[in-house]
């Protein structure tokens, strides 16, 4: 066997027997401890006595809860989330459009103001997203490109993640 290795091989050694005398000196605790005796029960600066404790209550002068991620929004009078619904006090012109595989977006245009679209899909999840730009048709896209809401017509799709994968389409405008 070389020095080096052998070297080595020592080395390792040396430290696994300190991350054992670590384990052994100081044992993990795993015996649940019982409410009673956790610091929230107790009450402290950090944790108020139960019943007192207020969770998101942080709300600013207009009522919105910031660690929730609302802020105000002055055009619309309303607490928002920036990145689910545009400030903006240009009516949206709202569209539903219905997609293959039982999906739908709803989406809210503001025209004469269309630097975004406001995006609810048929999975719950709802957006604000920028315009990008396109050649053709209205394109609406996060920064780094992982989602992408394509808009020609009365028609429009969704591509998603890395490699574009069309995750809503065939979509058409509904009432059309």
């Amino acid at each position: 066997m070389q020095r080096s290795n052998k070297v080595f091989l020592g080395l390792t050694l040396v430290a696994l027997a300190l991350i054992a005398a670590i384990f052994y000196l100081y044992p993990i605790d795993t015996t649940p401890s019982s409410p009673a005796s956790s610091p929230a029960a107790a009450g402290s600066a950090q944790f108020p006595p139960a019943g007192e404790l207020l969770i998101g209550g942080d709300r600013d002068e207009h009522g919105c809860i910031g660690s929730a991620g609302y802020q105000w929004c002055e055009a619309r009078k309303e607490c928002i989330r920036a990145w689910e619904t545009y400030c903006t006090a240009t009516p949206p012109k709202t569209v539903t459009f219905t997609c293959e595989n039982s999906k739908s977006i709803k989406a809210s245009f503001y025209i004469g103001d269309d630097r975004f679209v406001d995006l609810e899909l048929s999975d719950g999840r709802k957006m604000s997203i920028p315009h990008a730009l396109s050649a053709s048709g209205a394109r609406y896209a996060k920064a780094d490109e992982s989602f992408i809401f394509w808009n020609k017509g009365d028609t429009a799709f969704i591509t998603e993640g890395d490699f574009d994968d069309v995750t809503y389409s065939g979509c058409v405008e509904e009432g059309e």
